[in-house]
């Protein structure tokens, strides 16, 4: 009796590594969910791991996780690298392919646990897009781990889905501003003597372009009288605004400051540290969707506000075509 017990327990096994053999190898998952925002905000959240904590499924499986991130900032090469309890283990995943504004690939690697490659696929969806994430692993050749492989879309699935979710929270929290095309620069700023004169005026764009003239009037005498020489393009540090008003500093920066100043005109060192630099080619009335870009390009991309926003006007309008006027604009970052 206890032979014919063993041998039909090996003839179960023998049964179900047979089975086993016959099972995938490969396996496949995916989640999908549809986000109100274009394509072009959510690549530039998925196209790195600066945001990567506040959309990843696995976050709060370890509050006290170590992650670093190394490499460049965003695209191929961008490597993040975590550490935690036994709910999250240790491992990398590397951002290996992309396609602008359609999709994004990586490859993970959990140490013993093997490795699996990613990809969040975006799809136009009239005004929203549709995301999917998948995953797809290899179970090696032994029959266990092809019949752990039926058991992935189970455990691993419903994570997936929890991260759409949260990636679909915080990428509708962002400026509804389509940034495809869009480039911004880090660049680092030093600081320089420069003459303010803060004025308030309507929002509408005549009302400012007409007290920029008042405030650049007022500092061309002033450096008139005091021998100052200009020694840069003039420039714009914007102040609270609204539907109906506006206020900033309009400043010229000047060689020297051991002027004492007076009245309305004032100085002040101009910003240093890094930040954020687009160029706005074009008329005036168009700088405010270039500033709603740069705004959503910025949380996109996770970069922290430092300091306001400021423009450097580097052509004279009254002698430059208004189609190619240039406007930098900077956005200080920590």
């Amino acid at each position: 009796m206890l032979k014919k017990i063993v041998l039909g327990l090996i003839a179960v096994v023998v049964l179900l590594a047979a089975v086993g053999m016959l099972l995938p190898r490969q396996s496949h998952l995916q989640r999908t969910v549809t986000i109100d925002r274009p394509a072009s905000l959510i690549y530039a959240t998925v196209n790195s791991f600066q945001r990567f904590p506040e959309w990843s499924p696995w976050q709060d499986l370890d509050p006290n996780m170590q992650q670093t991130v190394e490499g460049p900032r965003e695209g191929v090469g961008a490597k993040l690298v975590w550490s935690g309890n036994d709910k999250v283990g240790t491992g990398t995943q590397v951002i290996t392919a992309t396609v602008p504004n359609a999709s994004v690939a990586t490859d993970l690697n959990f140490g013993d646990m093997g490795t699996s490659k990613s990809l969040v696929k975006l799809d136009a969806a009239g005004a929203s897009t549709k995301v999917t994430w998948s995953l797809d692993t290899d179970m090696g050749a032994g029959p266990i781990g092809r019949y752990f492989g039926l058991t992935m879309d189970g455990m691993v699935g419903k994570d997936f889905a929890r991260g759409l979710t949260k990636l679909k929270t915080l990428v509708e929290k962002l400026p509804n501003t389509d940034i495809a095309g869009f480039s911004a620069e880090i660049v680092e700023l030093q600081s320089q003597p420069v003459l303010f004169v803060t004025k308030s005026t309507g929002s509408d764009t005549p009302s400012i372009t007409k007290a920029y003239a008042e405030a650049y009037a007022e500092i061309g005498k002033f450096m008139a009288k005091n021998k100052l020489r200009q020694i840069g393009a003039p420039l714009g540090v914007d102040g609270a605004m609204t539907d109906n008003s506006y206020t900033f500093d309009a400043g010229m920066p000047v060689d020297r400051a051991d002027i004492t100043t007076a009245g309305n005109v004032k100085f002040r060192a101009s910003y240093s540290g890094k930040a954020l630099k687009t160029t706005h080619v074009g008329s005036y009335d168009n700088l405010g969707a270039t500033y709603q870009k740069l705004q959503a390009y910025a949380a996109a991309h996770g970069f922290k506000s430092s300091a306001a926003t400021f423009s450097w006007y580097v052509d004279d309008p009254a002698h430059t075509p208004p189609e190619t006027v240039r406007t930098e604009i900077y956005w200080p970052i920590k």
